[in-house]
């Protein structure tokens, strides 16, 4: 085919040559004489080098897709839509109670191993014996002890619970009704007794309820009863009251008379009614029961 060209070409220019030559100027007998060339391997490489092959069609087209490709995957860097989550927006990972309370459980533990330390309940140092975080109601007399974890106020972090039982009552006997006395939280730092001024577990007993909330009854002398709503603040360990309930005794007839106050026995005086229903807006149920263990 690139041959036949080059013959093509060939016969034009010699057509123009003989054109020219019988349309030239006499010049007497100095006549030239047009000589036709024929053409050489050299001229035709240099036709081939000026027409572009096939072979460098292709190259010459894939080159541009490649440009074009190139172009795009660099401006697709740069708008790139795909979503990358922030490992600071991740929730936190929930507190493990039981390795952050280890430290409280096995003041129990041993405790409990030790039978409440009663050999030594006649020396002068038998208190020394109990764990620093063990409160005073609960070492009164011997009996069962239990714990549980629970995220009362939802931030994460689970609160610790320790409760009693009478000796023979364990978690599956459908009598389990354990008396609460300590309640511990954590600070991201160390662990703190929430109610560290209260003798709970005697006279002072509290109890858990939905949205947060942790009910102290106080039994005080003449029958009076105080109800104390607290919820854990912010740092996840101070507890903040947000009511209070003061129940008046008059025990002067024949037949007790009680009075009921709000936000305290200086408070405003409402009836029975008016406390039952508020004392019920605060005593919703847990999301989740507690899962209560045995402490060994």
């Amino acid at each position: 085919m690139k041959r036949a060209k080059n013959y093509i070409s060939a016969a034009i220019i010699l057509s123009a040559a003989l054109l020219l030559a019988g349309c030239g100027t006499d010049t007497g007998d100095a006549t030239e004489k047009l000589q036709i060339e024929p053409i050489t391997d050299t001229d035709e490489a240099a036709v081939q080098t000026d027409t572009p092959t096939e072979n460098e069609t292709e190259e010459t087209e894939n080159r541009a897709a490649a440009d074009e490709n190139s172009v795009a995957e660099e401006n697709g860097a740069g708008t790139d839509t795909t979503e990358e989550t922030d490992i600071t927006d991740q929730p936190e990972t929930p507190v493990d109670g039981t390795s952050v309370y280890e430290d409280v459980l096995a003041q129990y533990r041993d405790m409990v191993q030790h039978d409440f330390y009663k050999e030594f309940l006649d020396s002068d140092d038998y208190e020394s014996h109990f764990g620093k975080d063990i409160g005073e109601e609960i070492r009164a007399h011997r009996q069962g002890i239990f714990y549980a974890l629970y995220d009362i106020d939802g931030n994460g972090t689970e609160e610790l619970i320790i409760a009693g039982e009478e000796d023979g009552i364990g978690v599956s006997n459908p009598s389990f009704a354990p008396r609460y006395y300590d309640l511990y939280g954590y600070d991201g730092n160390k662990v703190v007794s929430l109610f560290p001024d209260m003798e709970l577990g005697g006279r002072s007993n509290f109890s858990f309820h939905g949205d947060g909330v942790i009910e102290v009854v106080h039994s005080l002398p003449q029958r009076e009863i105080c109800i104390e709503i607290y919820k854990i603040g912010n740092d996840g360990v101070t507890p903040e009251l947000v009511d209070r309930f003061y129940i008046a005794a008059d025990l002067t007839g024949e037949k007790a008379v009680y009075t009921y106050f709000q936000n305290g026995q200086t408070g405003s005086e409402i009836s029975e009614e008016a406390y039952r229903s508020a004392l019920q807006g605060y005593e919703t149920p847990l999301a989740e029961e507690l899962v209560w263990e045995e402490i060994y």
